[in-house]
């Protein structure tokens, strides 16, 4: 089905939502949509406009799931960065593939102390290794050792987890944050860190990285305070 929800997670991070998506564009405008919205959107290639409308509507299902009063909420349209803008209050970040779109909400102070991100990646083999782009030697030194398909997963999480990461970080930075920026580690206790070595003189941040992850998909979150 179309706009369908999939899901809703309460995570450390926010309230997590998923709505399906439609393949091709002769599909209806949803009831939940906001006509704000529809007119941004209006005119755009069908891929662009099946995924916006899939993740304002798991915006807008998360908002409610975080307490914020659905007719106060106006259009949510998009930052000259390309980020969800949000209203008032919130935090928010959304993802997407082809079938699904996911989105995480917060409260938050006016100016906020936390910001939120989020990333979904299919479990799928890669066309091609990515490693050298997205790991920092460091990284690909410390997996060096796995199987062939361990090594494949884990640098699919690790692009997850950065992708997160960059999306919370954009409001802090306001610039593109390289791959190699950033460095993803595992606990002892199993827990996943960041470990960010930022080029430019910004900070310094407190980042937590959720893996919300399932059979099918890697999903995650990241919140990170600037202190």
């Amino acid at each position: 089905m179309s706009f369908e929800v999939l899901f809703r997670r309460e995570l450390p991070a926010g309230v997590c939502v998923a709505v399906s998506l439609p393949e091709g564009d002769g599909f209806p405008l949803p009831a939940g949509l906001h006509p704000g919205e529809a007119a941004f959107v209006h005119g755009s290639p069908a891929a662009r406009r099946t995924t916006f409308i899939g993740g304002r509507l798991a915006l807008r299902l998360a908002l409610a799931g975080v307490g914020a009063d659905p007719d106060s909420i106006g259009a949510i349209l998009s930052t000259p960065r390309g980020a969800p803008a949000m209203p008032p209050g919130f935090v928010g970040s959304v993802s997407h593939k082809r079938e699904l779109a996911v989105a995480i909400v917060a409260r938050a102070e006016p100016m906020p102390r936390a910001t939120v991100g989020i990333d979904l990646e299919i479990r799928r083999p890669l066309r091609a290794d990515i490693a050298a782009r997205v790991l920092t030697p460091d990284e690909r030194a410390e997996l060096a050792d796995l199987t062939p398909d361990a090594r494949a997963a884990e640098v699919l999480f690790r692009f997850a987890a950065k992708e997160a990461i960059y999306k919370a970080l954009d409001h802090w930075v306001q610039r593109l944050v390289s791959f190699q920026e950033v460095a993803i580690a595992t606990a002892p206790d199993g827990r996943r860190e960041a470990r960010l070595a930022l080029t430019s003189p910004e900070g310094p941040f407190r980042v937590e990285l959720h893996d919300a992850s399932d059979d099918g998909r890697i999903l995650v979150t990241a919140a990170i305070e600037r202190l």
